[in-house]
């Protein structure tokens, strides 16, 4: 009786120290502890990804720059299509003009017998102004002898057939008594006869009605009108500026020309 006593509290004793179902089980599931194999891994993931971060980082800059340089080259791209679009404009206006321009048989201080008009372009060019330096002469009040003096004509042709060329001699000309220019001028005065000259410059319309200003240098644009005059050289006088016409008894002598039209 006494033994099966003992035995009972030893077993109660034994069943005290041993640990509940549910700790057990608690225990069990609990979330394992890494090992040192583990978190090395854990390490390096963790370092890759930190590059990706930064490579990453270093693209999208790469991207912006590489985004304004192409934003910079397609401006200047734009910009240089303008400047020829321009350009080409430009020269389809002057491509008539171009083509039309005068010269000497030059001899001595640009003078000369005689000067040519050319219009090589397909089309009439109008309202020539050939500005011209001539000697002339008249008679003066109470003298007998003639006065000369070097003046600048400003001879007008109204129209330049297209493919010719104008052959001009001081017999060709003759002052313009019905201009409003010469009513100051002495009614006898005329042109020298056979002399040298020199034309300077010229003014034309082309046509599409823009106006332009030839000289033996260089081709612009003039925006004023056909009977805007440039002043005199100085010191003036009644005959410093005289307009003449084409004499009706001189015969021009009027040439074709090539090459002629074309680009």
């Amino acid at each position: 009786m006494a033994r099966n006593s003992a035995d009972r509290r030893v077993r109660l004793r034994l069943a005290r120290q041993r640990p509940r179902p549910g700790a057990v089980r608690g225990r069990e599931r609990g979330a394992p502890q890494p090992q040192a194999p583990e978190r090395g891994r854990w390490r390096r993931l963790n370092w890759w990804v930190q590059v990706a971060t930064a490579l990453a980082g270093v693209a999208a800059v790469g991207g912006i720059v590489f985004t304004g340089i192409a934003t910079y080259y397609s401006a200047r791209a734009a910009e240089d299509q303008l400047k020829q679009s321009r350009q080409e404009s430009e020269e389809s206006m002057r491509s008539q003009a171009s083509k039309v321009t005068f010269y000497g048989d030059v001899e001595e201080n640009l003078m000369s017998r005689r000067y040519y008009l050319v219009n090589r372009s397909a089309d009439p060019v109008s309202k020539v102004n050939l500005i011209i330096e001539a000697d002339m002469e008249w008679q003066g009040e109470g003298a007998a002898a003639l006065r000369r003096q070097r003046s600048q004509l400003i001879l007008l042709l109204w129209s330049v057939p297209p493919c010719s060329r104008i052959v001009l001699y001081s017999r060709n000309m003759a002052v313009d008594l019905e201009a409003e220019g010469n009513r100051e001028i002495p009614r006898s005065t005329r042109i020298v006869r056979d002399q040298y000259f020199t034309v300077g410059r010229i003014f034309f319309s082309d046509s599409g009605g823009r106006r332009w200003k030839r000289t033996l240098e260089e081709l612009t644009s003039w925006v004023k009108p056909y009977d805007y005059h440039p002043p005199p050289p100085k010191p003036i006088t009644a005959a410093s500026v005289v307009q003449v016409k084409l004499a009706k008894n001189s015969k021009v002598l009027l040439e074709s020309v090539k090459p002629c039209g074309g680009t």
